[in-house]
């Protein structure tokens, strides 16, 4: 058989080169994988005020201490608590005021505890007496005054002496009692008035409580929000750290392959821009001898190859 004459076209030397160097690098670059551990999507753990808004509602709540993990700052356990919310003090304070102001309703009457008794000024009977007193002084020098009288005019003991000093008596004891009688009824419209005053701050007491009982859940919410609002925008700076450092990352490990592509654009560029030189290559023709050399090893080779594979 005739030689095989080939026309070959190649670059410029100093191209072919570049080409051989750029697909060198280009192969060792491909035979390191990329770690793409390093830039995956990390989400930020939660911090020390993500953390505080969280255990601030769970002892709102009636909760116990709760537990964060120390990597993410997720809550990993909740404490044995009091199950009292934090409103519920305002309302024992106001079953407590209720509780008194519903001993104070009724007439008053007795001597107990809520009774007007209860309510009387321990001073008004020391009044009556201080008063009884001076009455008693006033009685006694109108009687010395009035014997004087009836001594001067001969009349001592006689009927009509005697008739002054009862009318006199009487007179007395009926100021006397009805001074008692009026220093008690004042002492008991005071006690009455001071029972319905305890009564009215008693039950003023309970419904300021009570609104305070509503007010503190609101209160503590509106807290809790903000320090909730703070953490979220702590985690959220983080989290921007930590995307950004994992985009500079990933820009960092994948430089070497925007490196090779821009040098690949531009050895592209040159090869258009100088052409190379033709030759041409003979290449001797196998004799029919050789061929079948070459077809038979071509055909030992594949049946190893089939009976490694246990194909046969």
């Amino acid at each position: 058989m005739a030689d095989t004459t080939t026309q070959i076209t190649r670059p410029a030397p100093f191209i072919e080169t570049l080409g051989k160097t750029f697909g060198e690098g280009v192969s060792r670059l491909g035979a390191k994988p990329i770690d793409t551990s390093l830039f995956q999507p990390t989400v930020a753990a939660q911090g020390a005020l993500g953390q505080a808004a969280q255990s601030a509602a769970a002892s709102q709540a009636g909760l116990g201490a709760l537990t964060f993990d120390a990597t993410t700052g997720a809550v990993t356990g909740v404490g044995q608590g009091t199950g009292i919310a934090g409103y519920q003090p305002f309302l024992d304070q106001a079953g407590t005021h209720g509780t008194a102001a519903a001993g104070l309703t009724g007439t008053g009457a007795g001597t107990g505890a809520g009774s007007i008794e209860s309510y009387m000024s321990p001073y008004t009977t020391n009044v009556i007496q201080a008063m009884q007193d001076q009455m008693a002084d006033v009685k006694s020098q109108q009687d010395i005054a009035r014997n004087a009288q009836v001594v001067g005019a001969g009349a001592f003991g006689g009927a009509r002496q005697g008739v002054a000093q009862s009318v006199a008596d009487t007179e007395y004891n009926r100021m006397v009692g009805q001074m008692v009688a009026q220093q008690q009824g004042m002492g008991y419209q005071q006690a009455a008035g001071a029972r319905q005053q305890d009564y009215m701050n008693q039950m003023g007491l309970a419904q300021n409580q009570q609104g305070l009982a509503q007010l503190q859940p609101q209160l503590a919410a509106q807290n809790i929000g903000n320090i909730s609002q703070l953490g979220q925008n702590e985690q959220a700076y983080r989290q921007t750290l930590a995307d950004t450092a994992a985009a500079q990352q990933k820009l960092s490990l994948y430089e070497p392959y925007q490196r090779y592509g821009f040098f690949g654009e531009q050895l592209a560029g040159l090869m258009g821009g100088y052409p190379g030189g033709t030759r041409m290559q003979s290449t001797p023709s196998q004799s029919p001898m050789s061929q079948a050399l070459g077809m038979g090893i071509g055909a030992m080779g594949t049946y190893a190859g089939m009976k490694n594979a246990n194909m046969f």
